[in-house]
């Protein structure tokens, strides 16, 4: 039987559409309770004679992106400021583009070396689980950009973004403080962050993320407080100390993909795990194709009482793209897949002791199949990168 040139063409670009209007990497809209049911609904596109609509555009809030564009240095539109202090933010805008060129140029180098050896890992990856990860959001999105899912954590809570704007020289000074090394050496130091970060002028991990994202050309549409409840799901948050916020937003080159961002405060360590976040791995992380990344992670996982984060990253991960401050390359051994770059150097003088990778020093030293790094990662320079991807049988 003949179809119709004009309706089978009509048919065609509908399906080509709404292939294009969905997440390539996701087999179900995610809800914040498990268990939700999703409806199909069969289409009869050889009916349709009207050309679809556009994919609806997302729109940002007004004042939380205004707020993280002033603090970024990118613009002071439509703020009232006195010529004293618009001098001070303008001086403060030299300083944050001069600090973005730098670090915009390791992220660039960064993020070609990622496209042309681990595109596989791209095509796949919808959830990015970055713990130890501070407000550190430019190498997750750089690295991993379009994930639906992103989460954060860190020992240090997460505050709250304050759309006021301060043009005081102290605020200018304190995100440059605790922003300097960052932009330089790709990680934020933790006792300068006890300092820089839990301030009258920048209350916890939250206002640097949202400056971040400023950065990187990000519209933040919503923030909430969260909490994981007993069942794994994450729900508004009921308790009066903030311990988890919850930012959706989307990039301008891609309008239309709203993304999630989590940051969640807790202690890792075995003895304290954070109640809950087991729960939430065991809900939420198998349902999704997980990535982990691990930066300047204080060799923690090399402990043995920091084994369920460690369980947690392992058990849930299809790929881990870490430094040798992660976990220990033992653990990879057996159901991984291992490609190493860059050169391995002992660990920096106070993690020496318990974080010196003997036989991770041994293949570096034997050379074979070690690829080139062109950046600084983490602590030590010349640096060391692993791309662990887990066996399809295991």
């Amino acid at each position: 039987m003949k179809m119709n040139v004009g309706v089978g063409l009509k048919a065609l670009v509908f399906s080509l559409f709404v292939a294009s209007c969905a997440n390539a990497n996701k087999d179900k809209k995610p809800s914040e309770k498990d268990g939700d049911s999703v409806s199909v609904v069969a289409v009869d596109t050889l009916s349709m004679q009207e050309a679809p609509k556009p994919c609806k555009e997302l729109v940002g809030n007004p004042q939380i992106n205004r707020a993280a564009k002033f603090y970024a240095g990118l613009s002071c539109e439509g703020i009232k400021l006195t010529d004293e202090e618009k001098a001070a933010w303008t001086s403060y805008s030299k300083q944050m583009a001069s600090m973005k060129t730098k670090s915009f140029a390791t992220l660039a180098k960064a993020d070609s070396l990622v496209e042309a050896d681990m595109s596989d890992v791209r095509q796949r990856y919808n959830y990015v689980f970055y713990p130890f990860s501070g407000p550190d959001f430019l190498y997750p999105i750089t690295l991993f950009p379009n994930a639906d899912y992103y989460f954060m954590a860190g020992l240090e809570e997460p505050g709250k973004i304050d759309t006021t704007i301060n043009a005081d020289q102290r605020y200018f000074n304190k995100y440059t403080s605790s922003l300097r090394i960052y932009m330089r050496s790709s990680f934020f130091r933790t006792l300068s962050m006890k300092n820089d970060l839990a301030s009258e002028e920048i209350d916890g991990i939250a206002p640097v993320i949202s400056m971040l994202m400023a950065l990187e050309n990000c519209q933040m549409i919503s923030i909430r407080d969260v909490e994981i409840d007993s069942t794994g799901a994450i729900v508004e948050s009921t308790s009066k100390k903030r311990k988890m916020v919850e930012i959706k937003f989307f990039q301008e080159k891609t309008p239309t993909h709203e993304q999630t961002l989590y940051y969640f405060s807790g202690n890792m360590h075995d003895g304290g795990f954070p109640k809950h976040l087991r729960a939430y791995a065991d809900a939420t992380l198998s349902k999704y194709q997980v990535v982990t990344y691990l930066k300047a992670a204080s060799y923690l996982m090399h402990e043995t009482y920091f084994s369920k984060i460690r369980n947690v990253v392992l058990d849930y991960s299809f790929a881990v793209l870490e430094d040798d401050s992660g976990i220990p390359y033992r653990f990879f051994k057996d159901n991984w897949d291992v490609q190493l770059y860059g050169k391995y150097m002992h660990p920096i003088s106070i993690f020496n002791a318990v974080a010196y990778q003997k036989d991770l020093e041994a293949i570096y030293a034997e050379g074979k199949g070690i690829k080139p790094l062109p950046i600084r990662i983490g602590y030590n320079n010349p640096s060391n990168w692993m791309i662990a991807r887990k066996k399809d049988n295991k």
